[in-house]
């Protein structure tokens, strides 16, 4: 694929296929980005990334290990770029010259890097990301390195929103089927308590909360049991995706 503009426009990149959860999308785009600004600068530049999520901890990744390192470095001392991701407005370098990042550039050269190119990601509210594009001793990142990097990290931000909202549909229909498989254990024992004792729907489930307090277990567990002892075993739930046009 060429650079012409006309044949930039909605180009994505597939961070879902294969990729099993939040982390394993990451650890893709990196190494899909390393490949891609090395390619166009003509020499090895490796990639960082760090994903934060509301109420979640961070994720890192890194398309080698000294750039996983670098990333996850990050977590700890929280002065890095990629920490600070949502503060950045536009890429910005970190190189031997100017104040800011001391700390950081210190890391850079302990890592065996020279420079650093830092492209915040546009993610949903809550979240914050950013790519670090790591250079080799005494290499420079030029004007159209930083612009291809620009123009990368925006198609980086439609790809890892795409990738993070699968996952979390994907994660939203496992947790409703776990919730259905428990619903269906605890009315099946229910429905038994209720033969054996004559009672009501809501008597045999409190009986099933009583002794879930008793023996500090949860709810299911106890319906479990109950329906373990029965000839017929645990009952089956059939639970069916909804489909996707």
């Amino acid at each position: 694929m060429n650079n012409r503009e006309p044949e930039r426009q909605g180009f994505l990149l597939d961070l879902v296929t294969g990729a099993d959860g939040d982390a394993e999308s990451l650890q893709r785009l990196t190494d899909t980005a390393a490949h891609w600004i090395s390619t166009t600068a003509g020499t090895t530049v490796e990639c960082a990334a760090v994903l934060h999520r509301q109420g979640a901890c961070y994720a890192t990744a890194g398309s080698t290990p000294a750039a996983a390192g670098l990333a996850a470095s990050e977590d700890e001392h929280g002065d890095g770029p990629a920490a600070l991701g949502s503060a950045l407005a536009a890429p910005a370098v970190i190189n031997h010259a100017g104040s800011r990042w001391q700390a950081y550039r210190k890391r850079l050269l302990d890592n065996g890097f020279g420079s650093a190119l830092a492209v915040p990601l546009e993610l949903q509210p809550g979240s914050t990301a950013a790519l670090i594009f790591l250079g080799p001793p005494g290499y420079g990142f030029t004007a159209k390195i930083i612009s291809e990097a620009a123009w990368l990290g925006a198609v980086a931000s439609h790809s890892l929103k795409l990738a993070l909202d699968v996952h979390g549909i994907i994660r939203a229909g496992d947790n409703l089927k776990q919730v259905l498989e428990s619903r269906t254990s605890i009315d099946v024992a229910c429905g038994v308590l209720m033969a054996q004792n004559r009672c009501s729907y809501a008597e045999a489930f409190s009986k099933l909360a009583g002794t879930s307090r008793h023996r500090n277990l949860k709810v299911r567990s106890v319906a479990d049991s109950i329906l373990k002892a029965m000839p017929s075993g645990l009952p089956a739930t059939r639970f069916e995706p909804p489909a996707f046009a």
